[in-house]
Parts: structure tokens; C-alpha cells; sequence
């Protein structure tokens, strides 16, 4: 039976390889979501706030267990839109207002490579890359936004002591349309901010109802606000768990991803739209000991351990992604460019350095492998850590304690086998520095790139030599190693020119 079973699915998924049109994409961001929160990760009631939506959303597509994320919002956002490592973008911290950043029109964003192979597109919630003309959504590849450029926080400003308007903007609500100026909708703050989750639901739903039956599929990008802080429940929640605000938060937060799913079932697309549901960081203690959950894991947003870079994720397509699946394998949160590209039959730039890979045969159940075994972690220009297979090396002494992050430097590597020491307290670094082997043989290419394109710094608009800080590694040990990598590359060359070249 089971046999059977299998035997219809995998025909779905050659049937649906044979379709023309791509499928819709709607794709769910949760702000400051832990690993360990939703109930499929291990938490929902056993937290004191069920998440039966997020948990069915589980059970009837796939799950990741190994998602990796950037440290903090603003670089995973930029990972997110561009396939590229931050690093690369000059979005390496969180965007601040009044400081210099945003994403720079020089990158290509994943809804301008959709809107480029025929997608209508829209995001409603937080942008996170910009706060200026040139650098909106709309003006990134979104046909329409209604939201805000910052975080939530931005929401208790006009609150705060000492605060004065007439030497810093006042945070607002902000919407627009491609070709269109942004323009202002109301101020952002402690009054409406347990709405706004709400209004970006009921902004999404409409959306998917209204272009449900269009001739181009869409791309949507429902970027909520939940559950960063300040946690102020909507009136419908406010107290709802019997555990607290951050509870009641949960709960709401699990109900609008419902209203989503239940939205493209109503709208009969369901089989026609990729779902995604992922987190951009893990719990950001500001408002410690009221966080939400990393699980099994250690550390906060701004840090390189598992429970601020590793999050949920998972995705539906039914009859193409096979319910209830699983998988351990390491994903990037920069793949998803390029994953999305193959199943939407959108192109991947090829002018400029590209850090995602397609996964799509993994997300289809075409392979059980991952098309990636490592991944580097950034703090501004600054390596802190690689994951490689079962391993974590730090180049930094980061530290997974809830108070402001700090680094210091060490005397040797640290490095953790997380499967066996999820919590990573058990430094194996000494007896294993073998492992240094394979962590250079993904620095080097890296640093290769950067010295071919540059970088974009802060409120740049293009790359420009530029160089990262690569710990235990002078700036001319790093310009030895490249010229050795170049001189290697040179001699391949010679030898592929020249059959008969020798050493």
C-alpha cells in the first residue's frame, strides 16, 4: 500500500514538472521566532502557547531542522531578497535610523527576478533594507507594500524619555506602488502596533483572493511583525494563554499564519502555491527572561550560536513537496534565491558573486542530500564562525549569554560537533585541528570573490575594494593566500591551454 502510496506521489511530481505555469509563492517571515517555539520544533503547549496552525503547516509539507540564518534581521533579510552572503551587500547589521544602509539598487532582489519571469508581486509587513527613495520595496521588484522600514521596537520611540521630534523622525507606517512614491499612512506606535499583525493579514488575504484566478502567478512576501517586541497582543488575544504577553503573542502569531493557508485553500490555489514558513533570526533578549524558545539550543540574535542562527523552516506545495517529510541536512537561508528561480523558471545573475544554491531537489524529494555542507556566519566584516557537517568552528570567542553581544580573541579555534553538543559547551578545538583544513577550503574561494568584486559598504551603491577581517589571518598572510590561489589558477589554466605543459 505503502508502495502504491509513493507511486502516486512521485507521479505528481512529474506532473507537475510538466506544467508551464510556475507556481504562486507566498512566502511567511516571522520576526525573533526561536527554534524551539512552534510545537512541531518541540515547544507550542509545552511553551503555554499551542501552535496547531504552524504545527498542520508542518505536517503536510516539509521540515527543516537544519535552517541557517544570519545573525541578525536586517543581514538575513538581505540573504533572503539577493542569494548573497550580506557581507557582500553592505547590509551586515541592523539598519538604524539615521545611519547609512539599505540595500542598494546594484542588487537584484528575488522579486525582481520574479517579476522579471512574469510574477505579479507584493509584500506586506517589515522591509528592514532601507528607508529611503531608491531603496523601498517598490522600488526593488515589489509592485506594491504597505508596512514598515525598521523594526517594531520603533513603535515605543515617541514613548521613550527624552525623546524629541524635532531631532529625530517619528516612526511611520509607510505604503507605495512600483513607479510610485512611498508615502506616509500614520505614525507607528504603542496604540496601534498590537494591529498591525492583523492589517498585514487582512492585506495578504485580499491579495491572494484578488489574484488568485490572474494570468501570472504572484509572489508574496508576508513579513510580520511577530514576534519581536514590544509584545502587545491584539485585544482579540490579550490574555489568552494564561501565560503572559509573550504567550498570547504566540498564539495570535500561529491564528494570522492560519488566516494565510486557510486563504489559499478558500481561494482553491492550494495546489497551485509553494508556501513557506521560516524565521529570520532567533530570540533577541532585550527583553529577557521573557523570550521566546531556541529549544536544544544556545544564544540570541546578534550571536553565532545555534539558537540565534538556526530557525524553523518549512514549506507545502501539495502533490509536489511530500507531506509530513523531514530533514537534517544543512540549508542557507541565501538558497532560497536560487531555489525559488528553479521552481518559478527564473534566471540567477551571473554578472557578480552569487552565495545560494539550489535546492530545490532536496525541497521536491528528488535527493535526500543538501547541495551545501558549510556555511559562514559575519558580524559586520568580521568571520565569527563556519558551519561544516556536524561541526561548528568559532574564529571568534562569541558569547551565547542573553546580554549585549560581545567577542574577544582567542588563542586557537573553538569547535563543537553540534549533533553530539547541541548546546555547544564542549570545545573539541584542540584535538581537532584537522577540521581547519576543510574551514580554509571554504574561506579561501570566499576570499578569492571578494578580492575579484569588492564590497558594498554601508549606504554604498556598488562594490568597491573593500576587505573582511578573517581571525587569526593577517591582512598579508590573507594577500599571500590569494596570490597563491591566483598563481594556482593560472597554472590549471596553462595546463588546460597547453596539454603538453608541465609543473
Amino acid at each position: 500500500m505503502m508502495l502504491v502510496a509513493g507511486a502516486i506521489w512521485l507521479a505528481g511530481v512529474v506532473v507537475a514538472h510538466a506544467d508551464e505555469r510556475p507556481p504562486n509563492i507566498v512566502l511567511m517571515l516571522s520576526d525573533n521566532l526561536g527554534f524551539g517555539e512552534i510545537g512541531a520544533y518541540g515547544g507550542g503547549a509545552l511553551r503555554g502557547a499551542p501552535t496547531p496552525r504552524l504545527d498542520q503547516l508542518a505536517a503536510e509539507g516539509l521540515r527543516l531542522t537544519n535552517f541557517n540564518v544570519e545573525v541578525e534581521c536586517t543581514p538575513s533579510r538581505s540573504a533572503l531578497m539577493t542569494g548573497r552572503m550580506p557581507v557582500r551587500s553592505g547590509t551586515w547589521r541592523v539598519g538604524t535610523p539615521g545611519l547609512p544602509g539599505g540595500l542598494p539598487p546594484w542588487e537584484i532582489t528575488v522579486a525582481e527576478m520574479l517579476a522579471d519571469a512574469g510574477y505579479d508581486t507584493a509584500i506586506f509587513g517589515k522591509w528592514h533594507l532601507g528607508d529611503s527613495p531608491g531603496r523601498y520595496p517598490t522600488d526593488q521588484g515589489f509592485d506594491e507594500w504597505w508596512g514598515f522600514p525598521f523594526s517594531t521596537n520603533v513603535a515605543t520611540y515617541r514613548d521613550l524619555v527624552g525623546f524629541d521630534a524635532n531631532v529625530s523622525t517619528i516612526p511611520h507606517l509607510l505604503e507605495g506602488r512600483k513607479g510610485e512614491a512611498v508615502s506616509k499612512v500614520e505614525p507607528y506606535t504603542v496604540d496601534n502596533r498590537p494591529f498591525i499583525d492583523e492589517r498585514i493579514a487582512e492585506k495578504s488575504v485580499s491579495y491572494i483572493h484578488e489574484h488568485a484566478g490572474g494570468e501570472e502567478p504572484f509572489f508574496l512576501f508576508v513579513s510580520w511583525s511577530l514576534v519581536h517586541h514590544p509584545y502587545l497582543p491584539h485585544p482579540d488575544f490579550a490574555g489568552k494563554s494564561g501565560n503572559g504577553a509573550f504567550s498570547d503573542v504566540m498564539i495570535e502569531h500561529d491564528h494570522r499564519v492560519g488566516q494565510i493557508v486557510d486563504a489559499v485553500e478558500e481561494a482553491g490555489i492550494a495546489d497551485d502555491t509553494l508556501v513557506l514558513y521560516l524565521s529570520d533570526n532567533g530570540p533577541d533578549a532585550a527583553y529577557y527572561p521573557v523570550v521566546s524558545s531556541s529549544g536544544a539550543y544556545r544564544g540570541y540574535l546578534g550571536s553565532a550560536f545555534e539558537g540565534s542562527i538556526r530557525t524553523p523552516m518549512m514549506a507545502r506545495w501539495p502533490g509536489h513537496i511530500e507531506p509530513g517529510r523531514t530533514s537534517n541536512e544543512i540549508v542557507a537561508l541565501v538558497d532560497l534565491f536560487p531555489t525559488l528561480a528553479k521552481v518559478a523558471g527564473g534566471e540567477v545573475p551571473d554578472d557578480r558573486a552569487f552565495d545560494g544554491l539550489d535546492q530545490s531537489p532536496l525541497l521536491l524529494g528528488e535527493t535526500k542530500t543538501s547541495a551545501r555542507e558549510s556555511v559562514l556566519f559575519f558580524s559586520g566584516r568580521t568571520l565569527l564562525a563556519a558551519k561544516w557537517r556536524r561541526f561548528k568552528i568559532f574564529m571568534t570567542g562569541d558569547d551565547p549569554a542573553p546580554r549585549d553581544r560581545s567577542w574577544k580573541r582567542l588563542w586557537a579555534p573553538r569547535v563543537f560537533n553540534v549533533e553530539q553538543d547541541p548546546r555547544e559547551e564542549v570545545n573539541i578545538g584542540t584535538t581537532s585541528l584537522w577540521i581547519l583544513e576543510p574551514l580554509m577550503k571554504m574561506v579561501y574561494p570566499f576570499l578569492f570573490s571578494v578580492a575579484q568584486e569588492g564590497l558594498i559598504l554601508p549606504g554604498g551603491n556598488e562594490p568597491e575594494p573593500a576587505t573582511v577581517e578573517i581571525p587569526f589571518q593577517s591582512q598579508q598572510e590573507i594577500d599571500m593566500s590569494m596570490s597563491a590561489i591566483r598563481w594556482k589558477i593560472m597554472k590549471q589554466k596553462a595546463r588546460d591551454l597547453l596539454p603538453f605543459g608541465k609543473d
